[in-house]
This record gives C-alpha cells, structure tokens and sequence, in this order.
C-alpha cells in the first residue's frame, strides 16, 4: 500500500520534468484530467512529497487530506502476492475487498469478480484511468454474486497497472451508476523509457483425488516505455498466463442421502463389481484456463494549450471448467456412448477489448477541459464438450455451442473546471461540471441447433427407465439459448453533473457534488453528495460525506435467457419427469405471468464519518465508520413448477398457454427488485515505518474491515405463486447477511534492506455461514481461519529479480459439510466436500516462484 509512511519503501521514482502536488488544491500536472486525472508519479518522501490520488477529487490530491477514505495498491504491492490475476492479488490485499463466495456455477468460475464491503460486485464501479469500464457479458448463475454480471478484472494485464484506487464511499454523484460500495480506479503504467519482463511458475500445494493438475501455471509479462516528441509517452504492455485445472472434489460415496450406483444394476439384480473400483469422478476448483492480453497507453502534448491522450486494452481468454459428472446409468447418459459416463467440460472464449481516445487542455473560455470516447466490448461464446443430447440418440454430438453473448458501452464525455474568487473565502472555490453520453447494447445469440434440439430417441427400458423412455432433449451439463429466445437490446442515457469545493478556512474544506441521468428505459434519477473535512490539529483530521446513490440494472440482468433441462423423480411413482428450467428476461410472457416486472434501479443512502491520525513521523492511521441502505436490491428469484408444491406455478402457465400442457415440469428465474438491505461496518488503516540504520526498514500495516448486513425489509411477490415459493429464500438471505466475515484483520510487514524484500501477512476471517433453503439442520458453518503469505524478493544489481512465495502457506481449508448436509448436496463426492461458504476460498496452499528483469 502507498501511503505517507511506506512511500520512502517505494522503487517506483518521478518521471524526469513532473513535479510534485503542493497543496490539496494544486493540480498535479498536466496529465491531470478534470474528471479524473491521468496517471501520476508518485512522489517519496525522501523527494519531499507524498502518494497522490485522483479517484473521487477533480483535482489530484495528497493521500493524506482526502475527504474519503481511500487505499493506493502500488504495482509493487501487487507483483507481492504472487498472483497473475488482479481479483486474486486484490483481495490478498485490502480486507474491505473480498472473493464472491458460494457455489457459483460453472460460469461463475470463469469470470473473475469482487466484492467491496460484502455488497455486490455490481455495486462496485470500475475505471481505468478515470474512465467508465464496461461488464462482462455472462451472468453468473449461483453464489453471493447470482443474477450480476460486474466488470471481469482479469481482462486487465497487470502488467500494465502502475496503481490502484480505491474510494471507499459512495459516488455515485460523481461518477454515476454502480458506485454504491465505491470505486475501483485502475491506473495505467506511464513510463517513458525504460522497461522491465518476468517469467513466473505457480501451482497449489496439494490436490484430492487423481483428476485436477494442482492448478499448475506460468505468466510472461513484458512492459516497455518510449518517449514521444516534448513531454509524450507511449507505455506497452503484454502478457501470457496459463493454468491447470485444480480438484477438491472427493470420490463418489456408496450412500448420501440414500444409494448412488454409478452403473446400472446386473441381469441378477445385483451391483455392477465396478461400483468399488475409482469413484473418484468429479472435479471441482478453479478451471483451466489460458490469457494473452496487450495494452498501451499514450499521451502526446500537441502544444502548451492541448494534450492527446489514447489508451486500450485487449484480451483473449479461453476456460475449459468441469460441469457435474453423470454416470453410466444416467438419465442423461447413453451406455454405448459414455459406458463409464461422462464429466462434461464447460467453454468459455472471451475477446475484450476497451479504447479510450480525448483531448484536454487548459483554456476553453478560461476553463481547463476534457472531451474523450470510450468504448468497451465483451463478448463470449459458450459451449459444452464431452457431453450429448440424448434425444438424437447414439449419434449425437459430443460437442456443442450453447450461445453467444456481447455486450459493448460506448461512452462520450466532456468536462470542464476552473477556479473562482468568490471574495468570500482566502481560498477560491473550484467549480467542475460535464456531460455525458452512453450507449448499451446487449446481444444473446443463439447455440447449434443441435444443443436444444429435440430428436425422437427413445430409451430402452433399462436401469433406470423401467420403461420406454424419450431421451431428454437439448445437450446436457450447461444452459443453452434457443433462436426463441435470442434477441439484441439497447439503451441510453444522457448525464449532467456540477461539483464544488471550497476551502472554507486553513483546516475546513467542503465539497457539494450532483448529478442528473436520464434512462431511455427507466426514466431519470437525481444523485448527490456533502462531503467535509476538518484539520483539528496538526495531527488529527475528521472527515464524512453523506450521499445517495444508485445502480441500473444491467441490459444482462433484464434481457438475458437460456434453459436447462433434468429429470425429476415423482415421490410416489419413481417416474422420471423432464423439468425445463429457464433463466428469463423480465420480459418474458411466461415470466412475466409468474410476477415478473420491469427492473427499476437500485437506490441507496450512504454514510461516511472518520478521522486520521499522525501523531508521530512515519505513523498515520485511520478509522471510518460508514452505514449503506440499498433499496430495491437486484436478486433473481426461481419459480419451480415440479412436484406438487409447484402446482400453483403449473396452472399459471398451462392457464396461459405459456407451456405445453404435457406432463412435464416447467421452472423460471427472473430478476426482481427483491428487498431493502443495511450495511454497517468499520475500516481501519494504520502503517508505521520503522527505520534499523544499516539493517533496514520495517513498514508495519495493520488492516481491518468489520462489517454487518441487515435484511430490512423483502418486497412482496406481485403474484400469488403458492406457499412453496417465498418473496427470498433462506439461502439468498443468507447470501446477504452471513456468507462474508463479519471481520476481516490483515496485519502485514515489508522489510527492505539493499537488494532484499521481504513481506510477511496474516489474515483472520472470522466464521461464515451458507444458510440451507431446507432449514438449520442442513447450514454451512465455515469457523474462524488464520492464513499466513509470504513473499522473499531479491534484486542483483544487475536488475534481475528473483522472487519465490506463498499464499495460505499453511494449507488451511474450510469445514467439510456435514452428514446431513452431504446427504441433500446436489455434488454427490464427499470425503471431501468442502464448504463454499469459505471467502479464501478451497484450494489451500498456493506457492510460486518468478525471475524478472529491468532495464
């Protein structure tokens, strides 16, 4: 972390030329943008300055007199964790910032999000260099994180990170949708010589059973500078990462809940003598997974009034994630085909790409102005391998793409400051306004026909149809889209928004922000934000913001659709009954008539107050409490039709006509505005640097989050849907209140010594809880953990680096489930099964080793 102790501990130096921010009214160069400045040095104190932000001031700013709490991840906090993805190396880092815990779906393990205090990743805006980042195109389909479809980090090089911002308030005002929990502001490398490649290997310490590969991997990152005409830059980046699959699936048990044959029952009656041979089937853990991206960011001064900047990622991405492994005698499995069944394997391409191209300068009618174009697209294309539709019989593919999906913003913006002397104050007030445009489009294709075909199969009345059974349609381990229920969508908004500060006195600084949007779909929404800051003393600051806030709902979590299909078992009759079940736009007709409304946005108050403390040299902590009500939470909502509890649900839609009046069972998930939840918790920051004459320095941190969710009120579904179905189950409720650790503490210390640094953490979770929609009995209960990193870096002299670490180094994993329930887990492996409720995670001990070079 960069802060005003540990930047003396900081490789990173000045750009020759640049000057350092001499007051927290001084913009910091002319790389500074108006909305959010550009990319800027940080400055040690051995230089005679401090960290400097940019994230939630239309100034650039010293750390230390930020009106809102915020944390700096400097590149070299980063590259200390040993991970090649930004998710994984953040939340070893910043204890508000958390892993998307529960079970997520196969999708879910491809994409990479976060979570900032225990709110959804949804709720947390993304920028690189200031600029708007645009989502992912996918939705996950379980977990704390079902229904969302946040900004995939991963699809940033760290490579190409020089720091990261992290504005823990809301800011909504000031930036728009989705800063509700707050901001992560992703800043690029802005070097204009020099470069630096490293070369890194990783895999987990251990493994369960003989599938999986330990998760083992190697990145290669390149990063080069070059200087452009009087001032410029052009900064390149590279890399290449890849992994293996890891496994904490354990083998199939002879009994969970009631038996579980792998093969069909012998002529005689008995069990196949395979049944006590490899059980070992499943594979649950991080996928595999491949990723080459490149990035640039430029900045050519064209004169002493205007400044071209450009900057763009873009990545490729494969993911190869096991699905559920169905056995030989499965309702989803031909024998002559799959004779020892089958693990299906779930595929995800992704191509990502964002280009930001503007100008800025210092006199547009006496304001300083910045006019830019950002454009994002995601798009991914999803298939399934080694799978079948039973339904085309024994000649089915083995290989399907389920369906398509894109989603791209473009986004125009101009923005204008300056300073006025107002004669009321020594210091003027700073007036920033802008507009902006923004544009959506989402796009679900469909899959081959042959993934949601329906075919004239018939299965033989063998174990375990004890009759002539159609074969069930559609290819089976994954959703699939139909041409039915493909579609493009669309929308726009325009913004205006106005900010002033003013430094009321030498210690009183306030700031008013507020912003109007107006949706093409939903209509408009007004934001704004106070916010303060008080120097007590030399070494005492208080400081909080009060604001509302709000997030859209995404084009995806509106318009998105796909089925899946399984059997059901009659309790009574044993009959094997197909159930189709459908993830459905709002807009859906069948939707629709299950209750299903048009999504309003979600609505928040946000509460911030807090203090800062540097009451001795090299020493600065603080303290922010803060209390965030949503309204209107987003949470999808399944409406099964199966069973007898489901009747009210079936006579609904055979009532309609919305489905087949045939026997079979029909479920829906939709996204409602489901409930009003309460956030309330606690962050703290304290760093001491500690200084050994020849034997070194010491940077000590101390971190910690303490956080509490409250249910306040669930909205009321607008269709009586029988007692069966609830407004939110226990497990969604779960999923906000008790799944993320009430208390987060991470105490860290760097010593740095010639060539060597070496950086030791230790992390307390406290206990989660993954709530059971079958009662109390059947809850997940993950204790309280103590994991310990480390990473040991040494430099030669001759700039090769050599680094070798550990994550979690003592292999700590959470609780297994209990009997109970095991008995009614849908994974049918035990011996393990670990919790999902885990927020580091199942894997344990993670371990690598990189050299790099810099020249």
């Amino acid at each position: 972390m960069v802060h005003a102790a540990d930047a003396a501990v900081q490789n990173e130096k000045i750009r020759p030329g640049k000057t350092a921010v001499k007051s927290a009214t001084d913009v910091a160069s002319p790389r500074a943008t108006v909305l959010a400045p550009a990319p800027t040095r940080q400055r040690t104190p051995s230089e005679g300055g401090e960290a400097v932000i940019v994230t939630g001031t239309r100034s650039a700013v010293r750390a230390s007199r930020s009106m809102a709490p915020i944390v700096i991840i400097s590149g070299a906090d980063l590259r200390r964790t040993g991970q090649t993805n930004l998710k994984n190396a953040l939340v070893q880092l910043d204890p508000s910032v958390n892993n998307t815990p529960g079970y997520p779906g196969q999708l879910g393990f491809t994409t990479k999000s976060i979570s900032l205090r225990g709110l959804g990743a949804n709720e947390t805006l993304v920028l690189v260099n200031g600029k708007r980042r645009h989502t992912m195109s996918s939705i996950f389909f379980g977990g704390a994180m079902q229904g969302q479809s946040p900004v995939d980090l991963d699809m940033i090089p760290m490579s190409a990170v020089d720091h990261i911002e992290i504005l823990k308030d809301g800011a909504a005002a000031q930036y728009g949708s989705d800063a509700i929990a707050g901001v992560v502001n992703i800043i690029l490398k802005s070097g204009d010589h020099g470069g630096s490649a490293e070369l890194g290997y990783n895999q987990y310490g251990s493994t369960v059973g003989p599938l999986g590969d330990y998760g083992r991997g190697g990145n290669l990152e390149f990063n080069q500078g070059f200087h452009l005409g009087r001032g410029g830059f052009l900064n390149l980046s590279a890399e290449l990462t890849g992994n293996q699959s890891t496994n904490n699936a354990g083998a199939t048990p002879h009994n969970q809940g009631g038996l579980i044959l792998l093969y069909p029952l012998l002529a005689n009656g008995q069990q196949d003598p395979r049944e006590n041979g490899n059980r070992y089937r499943w594979i649950n853990g991080q996928p595999e997974s491949e990723r080459q991206s490149v990035s640039y960011n430029l900045e050519l001064p064209l004169s002493a009034a205007a400044t071209f900047y450009s900057f763009a990622t873009y990545t490729h991405r494969t993911v190869f994630a096991s699905a559920w492994y169905r056995p030989s005698n499965s309702t989803q499995n031909i024998i002559s085909v799959y004779p020892q069944g089958y693990l299906p394997t779930d595929t995800t391409e992704d191509q990502d790409f964002q280009f930001t191209s503007g100008f800025r300068g210092n006199n547009f009618f006496g304001w300083k102005w910045d006019a830019s174009v950002n454009y994002g697209r995601n798009y991914s294309s999803i298939g399934i391998n080694n799978s079948i539709n039973n339904s085309l019989g024994p000649t089915s593919p083995h290989d399907f793409h389920l369906q398509s999906l894109t989603n791209s913003e473009l986004t125009a913006d101009f923005d204008i400051k300056r300073d006025f002397r107002t004669g009321l104050f020594a210091n003027p007030l700073q007036v920033a306004g802008g507009i902006e445009y923004r544009y959506n489009q989402y796009e679900v294709a469909a899959g081959d026909p042959a993934s949601y075909a329906n075919g004239d199969y018939i299965n033989p009345a063998v174990y375990p149809f004890s009759s002539p059974t159609p074969g069930l349609p559609e290819a089976a381990g994954l959703g699939n889209t139909s041409p039915e229920q493909a579609g493009t969508y669309s929308r726009m908004n325009g913004a205006f928004y106005i900010d002033l500060a003013q430094r009321v006195t030498r210690d009183l600084t306030i700031g008013l922000s507020g912003r109007d949007e107006q949706y093409s779909d939903f209509g408009n929404t007004l934001n704004g934000k106070a916010s303060l800051r008080y120097q007590v003393t030399p070494w005492l600051a208080l400081r909080g913001s009060a604001s509302n806030g709000f997030h859209a709902p995404t084009l995806q979590q509106e318009d998105f659709q796909s089925t899946a299909l399984a059997f059901n078992v009659l309790p009574n009759s044993n009959q094997l009954v197909p159930s189709y079940n459908t993830y459905a736009s709002v807009n859906n007709p069948a939707a629709r008539a299950l209750g299903a409304t048009p999504l309003k946005p979600e609505t928040s108050h946000n509460f911030n107050v807090g203090f800062v403390l540097t009451p001795a040299p090299r020493l600065d902590i603080s303290v922010d409490a803060y209390r965030i009500d949503i309204f209107n939470q987003i949470v999808p909502i399944s409406v099964s039709g199966s069973g007898v509890s489901g009747q009210y649900v079936m006579n609904i839609l055979h009532a309609g006509g919305y489905v087949p009046n045939d026997g079979n069972y029909y479920g829906y998930t939709y996204e409602r505005n489901a409930a009003h939840t309460r956030t309330m918790g606690l962050d703290l920051q304290a760093h001491y640097l500690s200084r050994f004459g020849n034997a070194g320095t010491v940077l000590w941190t101390v971190m910690m989050n303490q956080q509490q969710h409250q249910l306040e009120r669930v909205n009321p579904l607008s269709v009586y849907l029988g007692p069966a179905v609830n407004a939110l189950y226990r497990n969604q409720i779960g999923n906000i209140t008790s799944i993320y650790p009430r208390n987060t503490l991470r105490l860290s210390g760097t010593w740095n010594k010639d060539g060597w640094a070496t950086t030791v953490r230790v992390t307390r979770y406290s206990p989660t809880h993954n709530l059971s929609n079958l009662g109390a009995a059947y809850d997940e209960t993950v204790a309280a953990a103590w994991l310990m990193d480390f990473d040991i870096t040494y430099t030669f002299r001759n700039r090769i680096r050599l680094s070798v670490g550990g994550n979690n180094v003592f292999n700590h994993r959470p609780q297994v489930l209990s009997a109970l329930a095991q008995s009614k887990s849908s994974l049918l492996y035990a011996n393990p099964n670990y919790s999902s409720a885990a927020i580091y995670g199942q894997e344990g001990s993670y371990f690598y080793g990189k050299v790099g070079y810099s020249w």
